[in-house]
Order: structure tokens, then C-alpha cells, then sequence
């Protein structure tokens, strides 16, 4: 018996992937349906006292035939195909030789099918050869009697079609399946990157904040080093502490554990930003138990980092308000640049129905985020916008990015 055609290994516990299953079912469908038209052909002969060598042409073309079925995807050996097409032929012209059972169609019927839907050879052409070379020893014989003639050929054409249309319909399913297969391939590819974005996007909050602060905090010891070491060894403490609390949230989000909130990212940003010498103000109530607590969070955070690494900010308010939060710095004297941070957040914020919009006026540039608790949880359409009064701020909008000449580490932003 010819291998099967399984590429692919069982999974754990024996169970093939579907793919392998849904390849199994179509291969066994076409063995079954050779073998129960070959055993009622045979059991038919029998029954009406056919001679032997009938019988046993019938079963070897049967025998052929189901050979074939295990080759339906792909190209069958040509001894295999081109016996099956000759004994079932051969078998088929007993028909209108010799007036016997029409059921002798099938095993001829069956091989045309095959050969019409299996690539490389799949054509309807072998579908109009067969009926054409099944008809002409009808006509040659019945060409006088036009009764047995319409009979008989209308049986051939009705039986070869319906046989290749069963032939086709199965490897039109198959076709389905590989298509859906490979849907699902690409659904779960997207799925592990955009996790990998997530992943890669938190990553770079957790680092790329820490290692600005770190910096900036080993340039003011540095600064102070010789005219105040208390303040250098403060601010190298400080700069350890940093590495440390790092290292936890980035531990933490490798194995799945972080969590980020609002409260928290509120309490870290206003300790980054006064450890930068920046003045900070914090106005308001935060929302306590909103649906969009998180999304605020990384708001926070990422204006926070644009005010560390891209603002020469000398003040900074945060505003917090039920469903909103507005963040506002006064170091962004230049057109804002296209960054990608507040972008990303604010197809985030549209997906549950709010907005992070962006604006830059008279060196002051604005972040406002804001979503409502029925919108969060999903009752409203997503929507967003985006201002800006400059021409360049369409795309600070988009991006949100707070801009200067140069960033506070480089300038050293503050007082030591």
C-alpha cells in the first residue's frame, strides 16, 4: 500500500494536528467509496451470473482504482494510472458489448475523477475524453436502436459527471481547509508578534526611562562630586536604587507578573521628575476602579520620559480629573517631532472608545488623555483626535512627542 501522504509529526498523546487529520479523512473518504462501489460491482455480477472473467476483470480494475484513491493529492505512479485506465476500460466496453451491468461505469468513472482533480494533470479535458471514448462503442453498437442509445448514454454522462463532480467537490473542500489552515497559521504568527510588540513596546518603557534617569542621576554626581560629595554619594544611591527597581519590574515582566496602574506610575513619575530638578505639580483626584487605569498609567509614563529625554522643562503640572488625565510641560519652545509613544497609546485609548490628543502653545506642550467608563468597557466606538497649533503638530498629535533643543540628560536639567 502506497505511504500516506502525512507530513507531519503526531502531537503529544497521539494526536495529529488537524491539518494531518483533515489530509487522513479525504484520503480514507476516496478508499472507502472505491472499495464499496468495487465490492456492490462485484456482489452484482455475481448475483446475476456473470462469467468469471468479468468478475475478476471487474475486481482487478476495483483493486487498481482503490491503489489510485491514495494518490488523490498528488501524481499517481503512471503504471498505476495507466493500468487503472486500461482494465477499467476494458471492463466498461462489456457494457455495450455484451449488454452486462452499467455498475461496470464505475471503476472507469472513478480513475477519470481521479486523474481530472489530481495536479499536476488536473483538467476538465480527461472528463470529455473519458465520455467521448465511453460513448463511441454505445453509438457504434446501438446506432440502430434509439432507445437502448439515448439510455445508455445518458447513463455515461450523467455517471462520469456525477463521478468527477464527487472527486472535485472533495478536493474543493480540501482546498477550503488549507486555506483556512493557513489563515489560522497566519492568525497565530500575528498573535506571537503583536506579543512580542507588547512585550518589546514595555520593554523599552521599563529600560529606556530607567537608563536616562541613571544617567542623568551619575552626571549631577559627577557634578557635585568635588564641591559636594554628600550629594554625589545621595545621587549615586539614588541612581543604584534605580538599577535595582529595574531590574524587579523587568524580572517582572519577563515571567508575566507586572502590573501597571495609575497610582503607581504617578508616584514614580513624580519621583523621576524631582530627582531631574523639575518642578512638579499635581492637581486633582486620580480615577479610582476606571476600566482604562492602565492605559492612563502608560500615559503618565510616556509623558514623563518625553519630558526626561526630549523637554527642557522647568515645570511640569499633572492634572487628574474622573475620566481624564492632562499632563503639561513648559520645555518644548521647538516644532514637535514625529515620535512614536503617544501614537501607539492612542490607538490603544480609541480601541476602548477615548482619546490622547496632543498640543503645543507658546512652548507649553499639553498631553490629555481621556476615556469614559462605559466607553472603556466597550460600549462606545473607538474613536480619536488629534490638534496642534503648529503645522507640525498634526504629527505630534500622532505621535505625541514633547521636544527641545536637547534632552535634559545632556544639559543636565535641574539643580544638584
Amino acid at each position: 500500500m502506497p505511504h500516506l501522504p502525512l507530513a507531519v509529526r503526531p502531537r503529544p498523546g497521539g494526536h495529529l494536528p488537524p491539518l494531518a487529520r483533515m489530509r487522513r479523512y479525504v484520503t480514507w473518504s476516496f478508499v472507502a467509496l472505491a472499495l464499496f462501489t468495487t465490492l456492490v460491482l462485484v456482489v452484482t455480477l455475481v448475483a446475476e451470473g456473470t462469467s468469471w472473467w468479468l468478475v475478476a476483470a471487474s475486481g482487478a480494475a476495483g483493486a487498481l482504482v482503490t491503489a489510485h484513491s491514495f494518490f488523490w493529492e498528488r501524481r499517481p505512479p503512471v503504471p498505476l494510472a495507466v493500468a487503472g485506465l486500461v482494465v477499467s476500460y476494458l471492463a466498461w466496453l462489456a457494457v455495450p458489448l455484451g449488454g452486462h451491468n452499467a455498475l461496470l461505469l464505475f471503476p472507469f468513472g472513478l480513475t477519470v475523477g481521479y486523474l481530472a482533480t489530481t495536479p499536476p494533470s488536473a483538467s476538465w479535458r480527461w472528463v470529455v475524453a473519458a465520455v467521448v471514448a465511453a460513448l463511441v462503442p454505445v453509438v457504434v453498437v446501438e446506432v440502430d436502436a434509439a432507445a437502448p442509445l439515448v439510455g445508455l448514454s445518458t447513463v455515461v454522462v450523467i455517471g462520469l459527471l456525477s463521478l468527477y463532480g464527487i472527486c472535485r467537490l472533495n478536493r474543493y473542500g480540501f482546498d477550503l481547509y488549507l486555506e483556512i489552515d493557513a489563515a489560522r497559521e497566519t492568525q497565530s504568527e500575528l498573535a506571537v508578534m503583536r506579543e512580542r510588540y507588547r512585550f518589546s513596546v514595555d520593554l523599552h518603557d521599563i529600560q529606556g526611562q530607567a537608563l536616562h534617569v541613571g544617567r542623568l542621576q551619575l552626571q549631577l554626581a559627577d557634578k557635585t562630586l568635588d564641591r559636594d560629595p554628600a550629594a554625589a554619594r545621595r545621587h549615586l544611591r539614588e541612581a543604584e536604587q534605580l538599577i535595582v527597581q529595574t531590574i524587579a519590574e523587568t524580572r517582572r515582566l519577563a515571567y508575566g507578573e507586572r502590573t501597571l496602574t495609575l497610582a503607581g506610575e504617578l508616584a514614580n513619575s513624580a519621583e523621576l521628575i524631582r530627582a531631574a530638578g523639575i518642578e512638579l505639580e499635581v492637581t486633582g483626584v486620580p480615577p479610582v476602579g476606571h476600566p482604562a487605569d492602565d492605559l492612563f498609567g502608560h500615559v503618565v509614563r510616556e509623558a514623563t520620559t518625553n519630558v526626561l529625554r526630549h523637554a527642557q522643562a522647568e515645570r511640569v503640572s499633572i492634572v487628574l480629573g474622573p475620566e481624564s488625565v492632562e499632563i503639561v510641560n513648559d520645555g518644548a519652545p521647538e516644532p514637535l517631532r514625529g515620535l512614536s509613544g503617544l501614537a501607539r497609546l492612542g490607538e490603544r485609548f480609541a480601541a476602548v472608545g477615548g482619546t490622547v490628543t496632543t498640543r503645543l502653545e507658546n512652548g507649553r506642550f499639553r498631553v490629555e488623555a481621556r476615556a469614559t467608563a462605559t466607553g472603556a468597557g466597550g460600549a462606545s466606538r473607538p474613536t480619536a483626535t488629534r490638534a496642534g497649533a503648529a503645522p507640525a503638530a498634526s504629527t505630534g498629535a500622532s505621535t505625541g512627542a514633547s521636544t527641545g533643543a536637547s534632552t535634559a540628560a545632556s544639559t543636565g536639567t535641574g539643580p544638584a
